[in-house]
């Protein structure tokens, strides 16, 4: 029952995904979709008995505000390959179906495009009708829509069959996107070209369509009905060109899928260089009739597939170079960058570390360099492309003086160099400071962003963290501010009162001390138990021999804790806001108080904070790598390299299972 509860679950969130992604809100990028959905399919292999619950189908149910039309052929999505591998995994299951040597095929390949799927109906050689993908089966009726959008011919000049579909992707050059979004209000504008080409697409006032740089590339075809217009894929983008289709440049014939893989990395290479969004290659089996016999699933053809490029890196240009400052002083240097995707999110921003790093990798405003990004990882400059510098690029020179106005200074033994005022002189640090401070991690005080903070400074309603406990006193300035009003005051105020009841762990990382992230704050609060004492132990003249009594606690935490507390202001400020939250008592024998655990991979029944957060109550130190110091090792799906590193060291090891039942 549980198999099955958790199939319809996963289902029910791919077909929300679906819906985002074809109305033009996504709110999963394409990396994770991917994930879930191999995940669904490989649930629906190993299980056939879910096969039953299985009506995921292709795209989404077409929207009710256009004429419905029935493809005359199923609109089929491609199945991913994410390796060579998976590839020769696909290709030789066509080979078993059919009782034909691999080593026989000829094979198509040409980019992905990363946009809209449309399909083209000309009926005695004229456009007849325009339909969206939907649900694969039946679409959108968008005719008007599309007579504006280049490529997409009216008339065909060179065709033999009274009817014909052809089939493409309908996007943006990244360059037209660019001066799209700049005609837009900052509101309505486009998170990336994807959206665009679909939110432009399907409006119901064609004339908004029309006025838009759309293009269009055909990618295949449907129902043909004269059976000798083209034998081969090769053919028909022959039949493309001499009809005016616009074609990507790009498609190659191969006989053998490591030339393939080989030409698959080439083009990842250079796709930043490329005018559109691409996320992969598409390969295909060349001959028709071999494709006919062949046919597909209910959702895939079974002779092509996607190899699908990986989403960690993209080449782009840097346009400045910024300095951010913060709630500790640390300056970074960061990189504005000329947008560019990477793995469906539009990345603006880097970070250059420190000025030591931008030294090293020689990096400089106007450089066209590498940028990468993986997971939750922050985006970070790898390398420079030398050969694309002017010969005008001149050295980036660091800054003296932070942007409040303070020297810069350097500590010995760190990599970064400091604000060397103190937050409360600058305001840079201290609006870090009280970012943190709200953070859903410290005080999780909901709605109260950046922005908002910084509104509230200029209006001298904030100037410390206690002040925002007192925000209920300025009403009547709070709701007239733009946005704002009784409700919104409200819900404000709601989820700062919400907040006052919270743990110690919580208080003390929302400090902003450092050296005392979530685990450190966690074992102090472990040790305190409860905030009065915790206040009688802050006071003492013992605190240094009580914070030495913490196991795993380091000296430099140590010398943090003790140095923030030393400050007047920072301790009446610290037992003020006490005094208005209410701290949860640990009660909690603690089982586990020396023991690290490390979560590694992705958890089936919670998520990776949830499971970071009940290790915690019971004691555990959360570890951030793997050593010989580390005691147990929780692994999800795709595991890596991790799992591989504790086996090899002989640590403990718990599926999620069993950490459930360690924990319970």
């Amino acid at each position: 029952m549980k198999k099955k509860e958790s199939f319809i679950k996963l289902r029910d969130k791919l077909k929300k995904y679906n819906k985002q992604y074809y109305n033009s809100n996504p709110t999963i990028n394409d990396s994770d979709y991917d994930d879930l959905k191999n995940k669904y399919d490989y649930l629906l292999s190993k299980n056939p008995e879910l096969i039953k619950f299985d009506d995921l189908g292709i795209g989404t149910s077409p929207s009710s505000k256009f004429e419905k039309f029935k493809h005359y052929e199923p609109m089929l999505s491609l199945s991913n390959s994410f390796s060579l591998s998976d590839s020769e995994d696909f290709f030789e299951k066509a080979s078993n179906y059919l009782k034909i040597q691999i080593s026989n095929y000829i094979y198509s390949v040409d980019c992905k495009i990363d946009g809209v799927s449309l399909s083209l109906i000309y009926k005695n050689n004229k456009l007849f009708k325009a339909i969206t993908r939907g649900d694969g089966l039946i679409g959108e009726e968008i005719t008007k829509n599309v007579l504006g959008i280049r490529g997409v011919p009216k008339v065909l000049k060179y065709c033999q069959s009274d009817l014909i579909e052809i089939r493409g992707e309908v996007f943006f050059f990244r360059s037209d996107f660019e001066r799209l979004n700049k005609k837009l209000e900052k509101k309505n504008q486009f998170s990336n070209p994807r959206n665009a080409a679909s939110g432009s697409l399907r409006q119901i006032n064609s004339k908004i369509t029309n006025d838009r740089p759309l293009r269009f590339i055909p990618h295949g075809y449907g129902k043909f009905s004269y059976g000798k217009e083209f034998l081969n894929f090769e053919e028909f983008l022959v039949f493309c060109k001499k009809n005016n289709f616009d074609q990507t440049g790009y498609a190659k014939k191969y006989t053998n899928l490591k030339n393939i893989y080989n030409y698959v990395s080439e083009i990842e290479k250079k796709r930043s260089s490329i005018n559109f969004d691409i996320d992969g290659m598409v390969i295909k089996i060349n001959d028709l009739n071999l494709q006919r016999m062949l046919g597909s699933t209910n959702k895939f053809p079974r002779w092509a597939i996607a190899a699908k490029f990986s989403s960690e890196e993209a080449l782009t240009q840097i346009e400045k170079i910024e300095l951010q400052i913060g709630r500790t002083g640390a300056i970074t240097p960061v990189a504005r960058l000329k947008p560019i995707n990477i793995g469906g999110v539009i990345v603006s921003n880097a970070t250059l570390h420190n000025f030591d790093e931008i030294v090293r990798k020689d990096i400089r405003i106007n450089d066209f360099v590498w940028v990468k990004r993986a997971g939750d990882v922050i985006p970070y400059v790898s390398k420079v492309d030398i050969e694309r510098r002017k010969k005008s690029s001149k050295k980036f020179v660091a800054p003296k003086k932070c942007l409040c106005g303070s020297k810069i200074i350097k500590i010995e033994g760190e990599a970064v160099q400091r604000c060397s005022s103190s937050k409360n002189l600058c305001k840079y640090q201290n609006l870090e400071t009280l970012k943190h401070f709200v953070s859903k991690k410290a005080m999780n005080i909901d709605g109260l962003g950046e922005k908002l903070i910084e509104k509230f400074i200029s209006l001298n309603l904030i100037s410390n963290k206690l002040d925002i406990y007192e925000l209920e006193n300025h009403k009547e300035k709070i709701i007239k501010l733009e946005g704002f009003g009784d409700k919104s005051f409200l819900n404000l105020i709601d989820s700062i009162n919400k907040s006052k009841v919270t743990t110690l762990s919580r208080y003390l990382f929302s400090l902003g001390l450092r050296y005392l992230g979530e685990n450190n704050s966690e074992l102090i609060s472990l040790y305190f138990k409860n905030k009065i004492r915790f206040k009688n132990i802050i006071q003492s003249k013992k605190l240094r021999e009580e914070l030495e009594n913490i196991d795993g606690l380091g000296e430099k935490a140590i010398s943090s804790f003790i140095n923030y507390f030393s400050d007047q202001s920072n301790l009446e400020e610290s037992f003020m806001i006490l005094d208005k939250i209410e701290i949860k008592e640990i009660k909690n024998e603690i089982m586990s108080l020396n023991k690290s655990i490390l979560f590694t991979g992705t958890l089936q029944k919670m998520s990776r904070d949830r499971a970071k957060e009940l290790a915690k109550k019971k004691g555990y130190k959360i570890a951030s790598n793997v050593s010989k110091n580390l005691d147990i090792l929780v692994f999800g799906e795709k595991s890596g390299s991790k799992l591989k590193k504790a086996k090899d060291l002989n640590i403990k090891i718990l599926n999620e299972k069993d950490f459930l039942n360690l924990i319970n």
